[in-house]
């Protein structure tokens, strides 16, 4: 019995010792378990430190070429030559969206206005000071489209590149400039002067009011509006200059009207001139008479609501501009090759009525 109960002793100290020596091992195994786990958080953070910090890097590489590569980027100067923007609504259209592109793009912008309707001389020596002042590029509406050749040849020579807007030059001078972009004049002439067919019946008597000699768009509208005239018994029976200015506008309308009392039409080559001449038609006390203009301005859209005209035949100036600086970034920075581009680029017209009143209006400058 004694040995039996030794024996049963050492077999419960043995059995002990194992519980004790498993306690043991999964303390070890814990305790490695929880080594790694420690170890594969801290790895971890590493890893997200050190992919972090080269994200960094490479952001600030990137930020910092992005600011070389602008830095780089040359800052063009480029030119608007026109006659004036004073009392000319559609003049200043024009340079409002020239100015706005050429300032959007990050560029400097320069305005040259001669002051006066009729300053040729002054205009011609203006683009031979921008020459002398190397601007990068020209955008010119030509006062006088003979005028301007000799400075436009000069242009030529120092390589500033020159695109044309509203008004063009005179046939085989091509070479001197990139593009012509405005209305065809002639054809809105055309159709103002197949409105004025339409309105009268086919007969009566009209008169013109022309824009200045020499000036290709005012001729174009004049020479169109005749040809919408044609096979009508329509006769022109007074044609004289306004010059772009309401006061010679009213001179010779009075002046037309004093000399050919029965008259039923007129035609106005600019809305620009429109207040000079219902002035003197109302001095004349001349009323109900069919009135056709060019341009599309909100005063012409104005004198439509209120009857004192019958319809204008409109131009899109912003369109004008926003197009030439387009194309002249273009060709400076060498993406587009000058004599790929169309020469004449035509900015589209139609004609403002009291039917489309307002569309008129949204589009009406």
């Amino acid at each position: 019995m004694k040995k039996v109960g030794t024996f049963r002793k050492n077999m419960l100290n043995e059995i002990k010792k194992i519980k004790e020596e498993n306690i043991m091992k999964k303390s070890v195994a814990s305790k490695m378990l929880a080594f790694l786990a420690i170890f594969a958080f801290v790895f971890t953070l590493v890893l997200t430190g050190c992919s972090s910090t080269e994200s960094k890097k490479e952001t600030q590489k990137e930020g910092t070429a992005k600011q070389e590569a602008k830095a780089d980027k040359k800052q063009y100067t480029i030119a608007f030559s026109l006659k004036t923007v004073t009392n000319d609504d559609f003049q200043k259209a024009i340079a409002d969206s020239i100015q706005k592109s050429v300032e959007a793009s990050g560029n400097k912008f320069l305005l040259v206005t001669a002051g006066e309707q009729t300053a040729v001389a002054t205009q011609v020596n203006q683009i031979e000071d921008l020459i002398m002042k190397k601007v990068d590029a020209i955008i010119l509406n030509p006062m006088d489209s003979k005028a301007v050749i000799p400075a436009l040849k000069k242009a030529k020579e120092a390589n500033i590149p020159v695109v044309l807007v509203d008004t063009p030059v005179d046939k085989g001078n091509e070479d001197l400039y990139i593009c012509y972009i405005g209305t065809d004049n002639f054809n809105a002439g055309v159709e103002a002067g197949k409105r004025m067919v339409k309105e009268l019946n086919g007969q009566g008597n009209v008169l013109i009011v022309r824009g200045a000699n020499g000036n290709a768009a005012g001729d174009k509208r004049v020479d169109g509006f005749k040809k919408g005239l044609e096979g009508s018994q329509i006769k022109i029976v007074g044609e004289e200059p306004g010059d772009w200015s309401n006061d010679k506008a009213m001179s010779v309308t009075q002046n037309m009207l004093q000399a050919n009392s029965d008259v039923q039409g007129l035609f106005s080559a600019s809305d620009v001139m429109l207040d000079g001449i219902l002035q003197a038609l109302k001095d004349k006390k001349k009323t109900g008479l069919t009135i056709m203009s060019v341009d599309g301005s909100k005063k012409a859209v104005d004198l439509i609501k209120t009857g004192e005209i019958t319809g204008t035949m409109a131009q899109f100036p912003g369109k004008m501009g926003t197009m030439a600086v387009d194309t002249l970034l273009k060709v400076l920075d060498g993406s587009l090759d000058p004599s790929k581009v169309q020469k004449t680029i035509d900015s589209g017209t139609m004609v403002y009525d009291k039917t489309n009143l307002d569309e008129a209006y949204k589009w009406a400058f």
